[in-house]
């Protein structure tokens, strides 16, 4: 059975394809047995039957425990699970259509080719999920999250690539060299302001060299993860969930810090703390 952080007009999903949850198919199962029309009308009719023939607070105690029957083989018929199911996966289905991602190809080729690969990651885990029937929802909702966070974190990368190639830094340093050479006082202010300028764009350097590596490193994290979910196929142990989501939400709190040290790359460090 997430602004100024993406590329215009490109919007991160917060969630890819997620398969059923146990509990959430089971939550599905029991509505779907509720309120099934020949079930309401079984405890509709006996009940009017109990007005009509005046017996009705002896009719109430017994319609419910016909309604009850019939709720219950609902739930445990085979067929009404399979509708079920391929009723709400089409549903989820048009949500995933409807929802847009940012589109790896409007970042710079290192950057896009990240988040295509976890988009790419993000798919064979579900499709992993899905294909073994695994009641593995929370793992699948982590990676979700995960995913996210690296749409936003290449958001603010692409901002770091656009900056160094508007001013790469060789020219910067090459014209303070050039004017410090010159020991021209009328220029200390001109100096002060490319020395600053060079600080912030080797800081930037730092930090998309620091992404891509990490980027690269979560990813192959992302992978060991998938494989825990194949050798762990057979069991629905909730240990199990609870484990690998774990996991994930760990990657997706490494994403975090290094988004964190995106940002700081623009901050101007605290000459008293220096």
């Amino acid at each position: 059975m997430a602004d100024l952080e993406h590329p215009a007009g490109h919007t991160p999903s917060g969630a890819g394809r997620r398969p059923y949850g146990r509990g959430e198919f089971n939550r599905a199962l029991v509505v779907n047995a509720l309120i099934k029309p020949l079930n309401v009308i079984v405890l509709a009719a006996m009940l009017i039957a109990g007005v009509l023939l005046g017996v009705f607070a002896v009719m109430i105690p017994v319609a419910l425990v016909v309604y009850g029957i019939a709720v219950a083989r609902t739930y445990f018929d085979s067929d009404e699970a399979d509708a079920v199911l391929a009723r709400e996966r089409a549903e989820r289905g048009e949500l995933e259509a409807a929802t847009p991602r940012a589109d790896p190809r409007a970042f710079a080729a290192p950057i896009g080719k990240l988040l295509g690969d976890a988009f790419a990651k993000q798919g064979r885990i579900n499709e992993a999920i899905e294909r073994a029937e695994l009641p593995y929802g929370e793992v699948s909702a982590e990676v979700d999250r995960f995913v996210a966070a690296i749409e936003q974190t290449a958001g603010r990368a692409q901002l770091l690539f656009e900056a160094l190639e508007d001013s790469p830094p060789s020219p910067v340093e090459a014209r303070l060299k050039e004017l410090r050479a010159t020991g021209d006082p009328a220029k200390a202010q001109l100096v002060d302001a490319l020395e600053h300028q060079l600080e912030v764009l080797r800081r930037m350097e730092t930090q998309l060299d620091r992404f891509y590596d990490e980027m690269e490193r979560l990813l192959i994290e992302l992978d060991t993860v998938r494989g825990s979910l194949v050798s762990v196929s057979a069991s629905t142990d909730a240990a199990n969930q609870e484990q690998l989501a774990a996991e994930v939400r760990g990657l997706r709190e490494e994403v975090g810090a290094v988004a964190a040290g995106i940002s700081e790359a623009y901050e101007r460090p605290d000459p008293a703390g220096a």
